[in-house]
């Protein structure tokens, strides 16, 4: 029987010993992991991939969105027609191509062209003949065999002669009639080919010339053509600051305010539309391409807890932020957003002014708590 119990007490100091092992490594494996989080967490904000944001009070600002499209600033557009007709020949660009001032576009093989051609040739002939003749009717006159009358008419055939081939001159330049029987399309301006309707060994009649020929627009400034619904027309004023976002850079964001609004509503949408003008140093906005307008309406007046709307993580119908408690521990913090408008997203509850919330990349944070 004693030997039975030394047995038991051996067994039960065995047990202790393996539990109190296993409780150290759990322990230590605790620590470890937590450890190794935060000096994830610290390579995360210190190499700029996750930002943080401190929560303030900020007045509420309304915003009315509406739908747009870029279109071209029509003072930096030109519509080049075809001035006659023929056959075009040696067409150069397409759709989209950047062209420079003075660059050929297309060549138009021409009767037209080709009549001013031989009116200007003969109205040289013409010039020679009545030159000659004024010579000869001055001399005529030095000998007493011509009178002041017929030297004056001579004078004025000179000068009808060269007016006439002045007309001819500036008629041919005007529309672009080349040396031979072509008339030559240039670009009047530098910029983008935006729509092109002829085609190379075409012919373009008189049926067939009443739209331009080629397009070309300056992109460095654009306008934006947004719709406004009959019951939002009121809240819209020339010179509202505006911003103005598109789905191809979702990260840019482009400042501008109202230039114009056009005082007519589309008869089928029932909208009116406002004009917003941009500059276009890098070319992103193109036309064509759809915008979101965010226009800027009065200041309601009160005050709200606002952070970044970058910094809100929406998760089964609840918000979220990530509250850092310290340098090393980031916590999860349920959130009523009862407000968004110029990339701020004001808070009724779950935060206070001067805490700090993870504004970029919040969902590396708010997924490294979930996987705890």
């Amino acid at each position: 029987m004693r030997g039975n119990k030394q047995i038991e007490k051996m067994m039960e100091k065995n047990y202790i010993c393996v539990l109190a092992g296993i409780f150290i490594c759990l322990s230590c494996s605790t620590r470890d992991k937590q450890s190794a989080r935060e000096q994830h967490l610290d390579v995360l904000e210190k190499s700029h991939v996750v930002a943080l944001s401190t929560a303030k009070m900020r007045t509420v600002d309304d915003e009315l969105v509406l739908n747009g499209t870029v279109t071209c600033d029509e003072s930096l557009l030109r519509k080049i027609f075809v001035p006659c007709t023929g056959k075009v020949t040696h067409l150069r660009v397409e759709i989209g191509d950047r062209v420079s001032a003075g660059q050929l576009l297309a060549v138009v093989h021409s009767e037209e062209a080709a009549d001013y051609r031989k009116g200007l040739n003969e109205a040289d002939a013409e010039i020679r003949l009545a030159q000659r003749d004024y010579r000869m009717q001055s001399d005529m006159h030095q000998s007493g065999m011509a009178s002041d009358k017929d030297v004056a008419a001579a004078r004025e055939r000179v000068l009808v002669a060269k007016a006439e081939r002045q007309r001819l001159q500036e008629v041919a330049s005007i529309n672009g009639y080349g040396r031979r029987s072509d008339a030559v399309l240039t670009s009047p301006i530098s910029g983008y080919v935006i729509d092109k309707r002829i085609y190379n060994d075409s012919y373009v009649s008189d049926q067939t010339n009443d739209d331009p020929a080629i397009e070309i627009a300056d992109l460095k400034r654009v306008w934006i053509i947004a719709d406004v619904y009959e019951s939002d027309i009121a809240k819209v004023h020339p010179q509202a600051a505006v911003r103005v976002t598109t789905m191809a850079y979702p990260g840019e964001v482009f400042l501008g305010r109202v230039d114009k609004v056009y005082s007519v509503l589309d008869s089928e949408s029932k909208t009116m539309k406002v004009r917003i003008c941009l500059d276009n140093p890098r070319g992103f906005l193109k036309p064509g391409m759809f915008a979101s307008v965010q226009v800027r309406l009065s200041v309601s007046g009160r005050s709200l807890c606002a952070v970044p709307s970058s910094a809100v993580i929406f998760e089964n119908g609840h918000d979220y932020v990530m509250v850092k408690q310290n340098p090393h521990e980031f916590r999860r913090r349920e959130v009523k957003v009862v407000h968004t408008a110029g990339g701020y997203s004001y808070l009724a509850a779950g935060l206070l002014p001067d805490e700090k919330v993870v504004s970029k990349n919040a969902l590396l944070y708010f997924n490294s708590r979930e996987n705890e």
